[in-house]
């Protein structure tokens, strides 16, 4: 098919069909008589992936390495983190436009406006540090313990096996199982876990605990240890309490019978806490 074709078939322009040719995103064969480009369905179907990555706001450069087949995950990863970083400072702009106009553009006091935006950066600056440093603990203190549900019983040690590792397959893990046995010992990227089997009202659960929770402390090290230890009770505070609390309350509104709410705080502690927890280490 021509390039006019192609234009319709993808909705984008011929200038910028030919501007991802030069850009080496694309190349169509070319027809030997005439030296007429000649697209294929696969040149339609790239044309349409870049598309959707040009919609993303993603460079061209980025675009390039997914095209030669770099993995995905990590370059559109750090173009969130990109995006995420530009969102905060439309945030902050808007916030000042707002400021701007509240005050009248005619009676501006440029010093004045220029703390007040030195001011939203740096708070800006401290609450996401802040926020990066949660995240990064409680990442770390979710590696602590883990359970799931078996689609076997795990009654020997060969099927204990065959139950982990395919857990660590389906949430993309690097499990290894280093002792086999009915108290397996296995490792999740050199972080060593022992496993032990549980059985409940639907079956059995296995738990998972980290051996040596002391070097979980050195994936966050670069954070002070008052603030990691606030952010570790926050963490556990927040599963322990806040989600029954929530869910009490919700109960009690929603369907305004106070036994019901107390029947859902029971369920909660006993079924999903103890039995069908589950930390998914991703």
């Amino acid at each position: 098919m021509n390039i006019s074709e192609v234009e319709l078939r993808t909705g984008i322009t011929k200038q910028n069909i030919r501007f991802y040719e030069k850009k080496g995103l694309l190349t169509p064969k070319r027809n030997e008589e005439n030296s007429y480009r000649e697209y294929t369905e696969s040149d339609v179907e790239l044309l349409n992936l870049i598309k959707i990555l040009r919609k993303l706001d993603l460079p061209i450069e980025d675009i390039r390495k997914i095209i030669d087949g770099e993995d995905t995950t990590p370059i559109i990863a750090r173009h969130l983190d990109f995006l995420l970083d530009k969102k905060n400072d439309l945030e902050a702009a808007i916030a000042m436009c707002r400021f701007i106009i509240q005050k009248g553009a005619d009676s501006m006091d440029t010093g004045m406006l220029l703390r007040k935006m030195d001011s939203m950066e740096k708070k800006g600056g401290r609450f996401m540090a802040i926020l990066d440093d949660y995240k990064k603990v409680a990442r770390t203190e979710a590696k602590r313990t883990f359970s799931f549900a078996p689609e076997n019983m795990a009654l020997t040690p060969q099927e204990f096996t065959e139950s982990l590792c395919k857990y660590g397959a389906e949430n993309n893990l690097n499990l290894v199982v280093t002792e086999e046995g009915m108290y397996p010992k296995f490792e999740i990227d050199g972080l060593e876990y022992e496993a032990f089997r549980e059985f409940g009202r639907f079956g059995a659960v296995i738990t998972c605990k980290v051996t040596h929770p002391e070097l979980l402390k050195e994936e966050y090290k670069d954070i002070p240890e008052k603030s990691s230890s606030i952010f570790r009770n926050i963490y556990w505070g927040i599963f322990h309490f806040a989600v029954p609390v929530v869910l009490f309350i919700y109960f009690c509104f929603v369907s305004k019978n106070f036994w019901l709410a107390v029947y859902m705080e029971i369920l909660y502690v006993c079924f999903i806490r103890f039995a069908f927890k589950n930390f998914h280490l991703r």
